[in-house]
């Protein structure tokens, strides 16, 4: 009997700390697109960053995507590039996740498709996992850009909620609330651990 392959989203990132951006990412593309199921994959070090690493190590990251995620519905983790080590490339992480009757997606933001033509392997990637760009409704993709009409042809439209990993960053290193901007369980963990404070 032929079955469907499972869709699954592929979720990459620093989540330098995971928030509620990326779960409502999640989630939304859960509920507007054809994905099964989201994989979240903190990177070790991304090739773009490794002058300024994650403030908090690959394990640090991993444990808090993974109490941030917990509960949600048809969402999980992987620690493959954290295990793989080194610059994480998403072109290898791909060729790794591989199995027969899966098919991934590879998520984007418009942030991210704007350095894509810069990626390892590109045009390989596109072939192995079609896009999904998140986009706001009303984000316009320049026609100039490498891989431009890719990006079109993908957009799936979502409410993004404004919040980056650098607003985070400050606003726990200077102490204050971030209940309402990064879920319950993943700040527990930072704060258990003492992440972001002040040296």
């Amino acid at each position: 009997m032929h079955t469907q392959p499972l869709q699954i989203g592929f979720f990459g990132g620093t989540f330098d700390p995971i928030h509620f951006g990326h779960i409502n990412l999640a989630i939304e593309l859960l509920e507007h697109t054809h994905l099964d199921h989201i994989l979240f994959c903190p990177a070790f070090c991304s090739p773009f960053k490794t002058k300024t690493p994650p403030l908090a190590s690959p394990r640090q990251r991993f444990a808090m995507i993974q109490a941030a995620i917990a509960d949600l519905p048809n969402c999980s983790i992987t620690p493959i590039e954290i295990e793989r080590q080194g610059p994480s490339y998403t072109i290898d992480t791909l060729k790794q996740l591989q199995r027969p009757n899966t098919q991934y997606h590879l998520i984007l933001t418009p942030d991210s498709a704007a350095h894509f033509h810069k990626w390892k392997s590109p045009q390989e990637i596109l072939h192995i996992a079609p896009l999904i760009v998140a986009a706001r409704a009303q984000t316009q993709i320049p026609p100039d850009l490498p891989y431009s009409a890719e990006f079109k042809k993908s957009i799936v439209k979502i409410r993004r909620l404004d919040i980056t990993g650098t607003e985070m960053r400050a606003r726990l290193t200077r102490d204050l609330y971030c209940g309402h901007l990064i879920p319950s369980k993943a700040l527990d963990y930072i704060s258990q651990h003492r992440l972001y404070s002040q040296p």
